[in-house]
């Protein structure tokens, strides 16, 4: 799992790459200009940038240039309808990592993240271990000892998510644009039915595994 920022003013593509890298198992974010796009990466880390070239307000190599002077880490990959060599080379120069040419296969898109994230310093370990529980990620398993359980997706992405902050409470507004992003028919009861479909089938007889902090959100509980 990846935090992915997708820059991306066409509507209808934007929405078609945030379910298909959310199927995927990434947290992505979703904004629709350059200055928007600036304010998040000012107020948030992310793993991978997907990042338009032509934005209103700003274009993407623009955004691309002052982030990397402000430090920033992510990958980047740029997304361009131009073909040629130089357009690519100022990409790349203006701090991209790689460059993707529209019209694109979400696979090719998912596979480019995954090579990026294999290689960027950011990236998370393969096997998280909490408790009697161990989650792969790339088989997208989850097992009890050796005990496989079945999550669904939204649930192996919270899990996973808690299972990288064990201990740090998470609201539920926290949760709902973690995982859920923009699905704009997400509710507060969907975080809580979703976290009590998780603990049925990864708690034992004995406790919660996910303890419920009254007022404040939830966490994953160390003994």
């Amino acid at each position: 799992m990846a935090k992915i920022l997708l820059v991306e003013d066409e509507l209808e593509l934007a929405e078609s790459v945030r379910e298909w890298l959310s199927e995927d198992y990434h947290l992505v974010e979703t904004v629709n200009d350059g200055l928007a796009a600036l304010e998040a990466l000012q107020k948030s880390e992310y793993d991978v940038v997907v990042l338009d070239w032509m934005l209103p307000g700003m274009t993407g190599i623009e955004i691309c240039r002052q982030y990397r002077a402000a430090g920033g880490q992510a990958s980047v990959i740029m997304l361009t309808a131009k073909k040629s060599l130089s357009s690519k080379e100022a990409a790349l120069v203006g701090g991209a990592d790689d460059y993707l040419t529209k019209p694109f296969q979400l696979r090719e898109l998912s596979a480019r993240i995954k090579a990026l994230s294999r290689r960027s310093q950011n990236r998370i370990v393969e096997e998280l271990e909490f408790r009697s529980l161990r989650l792969q990620r790339s088989t997208h398993r989850v097992f009890r000892g050796e005990t496989e359980i079945k999550l669904g997706p939204k649930e192996f992405t919270l899990l996973e998510l808690f299972m990288r902050f064990p201990d740090k409470v998470f609201s539920t507004e926290d949760l709902l644009e973690r995982i859920w992003g923009t699905e704009t028919d997400v509710v507060a009861e969907t975080v809580r039915s979703t976290i009590k479909g998780l603990r049925k089938k990864i708690d034992d007889a004995d406790s919660s595994m996910i303890a419920t902090v009254h007022g404040i959100g939830y966490k994953l509980e160390s003994k």
